[in-house]
């Protein structure tokens, strides 16, 4: 009966349509035609609406995938940017030390040069005094990276005097004649004594002793021919011994007198590269030597 009922509800309603449409003068098919494509209509705008949706969804997609390129790109130019910084600061750096290389390398040269040139006149040195060395009136010998002529104070000098003996000037002169020909070379002549003490009226100590021998011989090579701007004078007493002071032959080792060659400017660094070269070292005092017991008698 409900099925019958709505059947007939649904009739009464198709028909009063029909009936408002035939009422208005609309032709029926018209009217249906006219729902149908309203009907289409709909399908296509929700289409179009759906295709609308996706197509925003894809570009916001597209957007995100560029936004974080963009960002990966971003990323990546700050890196290289910090690298080339970084690069840049290393290229200074390596600069500067290469800078720093290629004058060490012309320092070690220079160093190098001079070591020869040394050899060398230590070389002709040796050979110029070969006389006097073969007949052990002196010794040429290289200490402390200082060129020296020893002379033993038997053939110089008698025992506490300062007055040479011939035989002592002899040699002197031919020592002279040799270092005088050194171009721009200066000497010290530098008296030695062993630890006897010495007391006497013209002499208090072996200081005394020592730097008057040393005078003595200064001024028996500028008579000699060398220039006196050239040669100076000191005293080491009995404080730079060549041999223990135990033996009577290492005494007279000890007793002496040295004439040095003393390096030219030109064979040290600069007081520049020195002062670098010393920066944050601190230097300590060396220990002061302990003087032997004088032997009695």
């Amino acid at each position: 009966m409900k099925t019958t009922h709505g059947m007939l509800i649904l009739l009464s309603a198709f028909s009063l349509g029909s009936v408002a449409a035939a009422g208005c003068g609309i032709d029926e098919n018209v009217y249906n035609a006219a729902l149908k494509d309203r009907d289409d209509q709909k399908q296509k705008l929700a289409a179009t609406s759906s295709d609308l949706d996706r197509e925003k969804a894809a570009h916001r997609k597209d957007n995100d995938a560029r936004d974080a390129r963009i960002l990966v790109l971003e990323n990546k130019l700050t890196s290289l940017g910090q690298d080339v910084s970084r690069l840049e600061t290393e290229r200074t750096g390596l600069g500067g030390e290469l800078d720093q290389a290629k004058k060490r390398m012309e320092e070690l040269k220079k160093a190098q040069a001079q070591a020869e040139a040394r050899a060398a006149q230590f070389r002709k040195l040796v050979t110029q005094f070969k006389t006097l060395t073969d007949a052990g009136k002196l010794q040429v010998e290289i200490r402390e990276n200082r060129m020296i002529v020893r002379l033993g104070d038997k053939i110089l000098f008698d025992p506490g005097k300062t007055e040479l003996k011939p035989e002592g000037k002899e040699a002197l002169k031919q020592v002279t004649a040799i270092l005088k020909d050194l171009a721009n070379r200066n000497f010290q002549v530098a008296g030695h004594t062993d630890n006897a003490p010495i007391k006497s009226k013209r002499f208090l100590s072996n200081w005394e002793l020592s730097t008057q021998r040393a005078v003595e011989v200064v001024n028996f090579m500028i008579d000699s021919g060398m220039e006196p701007k050239r040669v100076s004078a000191a005293g080491y007493s009995d404080q730079s011994p060549v041999a223990p002071n135990d033996t009577p032959e290492n005494k007279a080792k000890n007793r002496r007198i040295e004439i040095t060659l003393v390096p030219n400017l030109d064979d040290l660094p600069p007081i520049d590269d020195a002062l670098k070269a010393d920066s944050g070292t601190k230097e300590s005092a060396p220990a002061a030597p302990t003087a032997p017991t004088p032997e009695k008698g």
